[in-house]
């Protein structure tokens, strides 16, 4: 047996980065080594631990904010939805108003008018979060700040 079956498990493939190799286990995460000073560590134990989080989990969410990927909060989510479910109840008005107008041959300006206003409001309040979240740069925001928020979600 080598050293590297020693070291990872039978389940676990392995693949080549410049002259290392890193495991990769069967349900596709990395395990990845981290060394920090007594002091390092008892800081960033404390923080993660005040948030009732594992030191791992701690590290995990880090990484991910850090390297931007896209992660949202129940809240953000939910009033996406809402959004899009209130811009659906737009649209249905405003077919509404095409099939009355075929109908009829007359277009109420006043409603037009309305449902018109309500999509700019919706999507003005739609794009506003898109922005936010796509935002890479504000998604690597500072560490503790990361924690804090992922806690609160």
């Amino acid at each position: 047996m080598n050293r590297d079956e020693n070291l990872f498990p039978l389940d676990a493939a392995t693949i080549s980065i410049g002259r290392r190799k890193h495991a990769v286990s069967a349900d596709g995460y990395k395990i990845v080594s981290l060394r920090l000073r007594e002091a390092e560590f008892e800081a960033f134990s404390e923080q993660a631990s005040s948030f009732g989080l594992t030191n791992n989990m701690a590290l995990r969410i880090a990484a991910r904010r850090i390297a931007g990927f896209l992660e949202i909060d129940d809240d953000t989510r939910q009033l996406l939805l809402d959004i899009g479910s209130a811009i659906d109840v737009v649209s249905e008005r405003i077919l509404d108003l095409k099939v009355n107008c075929a109908r009829s041959g007359q277009v109420d300006m006043k409603e037009f008018a309305a449902q018109h206003a309500a999509f700019g409001q919706l999507f003005a309040q739609l794009d506003g979060e898109l922005r936010t979240i796509l935002n890479i740069s504000r998604r690597r925001t500072d560490g503790r700040l990361m924690l804090q928020r992922a806690m609160n979600s």
